[in-house]
């Protein structure tokens, strides 16, 4: 009977990334979904969550059309993240040296003013730091240094993004990224 209950749960979620209002699909991802989203988030249509309740989006972040976010060791967006198409965040994967292939699960976390470009992928226990650049099609694997600019399989810093005040944030503290 929970498998039922929680596949229905699962079905619900995904069918809320599909409908058409952007204000009514984060009203229903705060109230059914148990999300923690600041103001002006924008989550586009066709989003795929899992671990909607540990899930937490940052202010003036948004999260392009069809992303994954895995949810289930806890995923967190800081401040005025850009999340391009078809990008993944996994928070869980399989121990392949273990006979029992267990799950292993680690929480990921994407800092304030970072770039995830379109198809990039983001492995469990990874930290994408402050101001950092991803490039389209690239797989981080470990956590980044700030304002880098990532590429590749597995993903390494090729370039330097300057350092700058960002101040399209009127009035708004800078709290760092744990």
């Amino acid at each position: 009977m929970l498998n039922i209950v929680y596949g229905l749960y699962t079905l619900i979620i995904e069918a809320i990334g599909w409908l058409p209002s952007q204000h009514l699909r984060r009203w229903l991802y705060r109230r059914l979904g148990r999300m923690r989203l600041e103001s002006n988030v924008a989550i586009y249509r066709g989003v795929r969550m899992r671990g909607t309740k540990k899930i937490e989006i940052g202010e003036g972040t948004s999260i392009g059309d069809r992303c994954e976010l895995d949810g289930r060791a806890g995923l967190r967006f800081g401040r005025c993240v850009n999340v391009s198409t078809e990008a993944m965040f996994w928070t869980a994967q399989h121990d392949y040296r273990v006979p029992e292939f267990t799950t292993v699960f680690a929480p990921v976390e994407i800092c304030d003013w970072v770039w995830i470009g379109p198809r990039v992928i983001v492995l469990p226990g990874v930290t994408v730091a402050e101001g950092c650049v991803v490039a389209a099609g690239s797989v981080v694997t470990k956590s980044t240094e700030p304002y880098g600019v990532y590429a590749g399989i597995p993903a390494r810093r090729i370039a330097e993004r300057p350092q700058h005040e960002f101040t399209y944030m009127p009035g708004r503290h800078h709290v760092p990224c744990i």
